[in-house]
């Protein structure tokens, strides 16, 4: 039953991030924030780019809700602004827009309610949400 969930999960995020591609700004055309980061210390450098990830949460104690979430980071003039893109209740609930979002280093702050932050631990990007068990480690985007 394990595996099973494994394989169930791997072919979800398949699915998911190629349906996704292309739902952060990918040319010159569409990087036009319409809002910029607060910057209280600039971002580590690694943070900068496109990245993903997926979990599950759980709704009740006992169905698992398939996430999916994607963010890319630019340098816009002279500051930063980054796009955020996520899935939920298995794809059928979605919002991608650019947010005005904290930056302090190596981490952003999303909205407070929603407890959203991206952090650097390492070498490593994670990504968490309020009622998420533990961070997930993101990956990295190839544009």
């Amino acid at each position: 039953m394990k595996k099973l969930t494994i394989v169930l999960v791997l072919l979800f995020t398949l699915v998911v991030g190629c349906a996704t591609k292309g739902n952060t700004p990918s040319d010159d055309s569409e990087l036009k924030p319409d809002v910029l980061c607060e910057v209280i210390q600039k971002p580590a450098p690694i943070l900068l780019g496109t990245w993903e990830c997926s979990f599950s949460r759980y709704v009740g104690k006992s169905r698992a809700d398939e996430n999916y979430v994607k963010y890319q980071l630019i340098k816009y003039e002279d500051r930063y602004a980054l796009y955020f893109y996520r899935t939920w209740k298995g794809g059928r609930k979605k919002v991608g827009e650019w947010k005005n979002w904290t930056i302090k280093g190596q981490e952003i702050l999303g909205e407070p309610q929603f407890g959203v932050k991206i952090f650097l631990q390492g070498e490593d990007v994670y990504f968490t949400i309020r009622q998420l068990e533990e961070p997930v480690k993101m990956s990295r985007v190839k544009d």
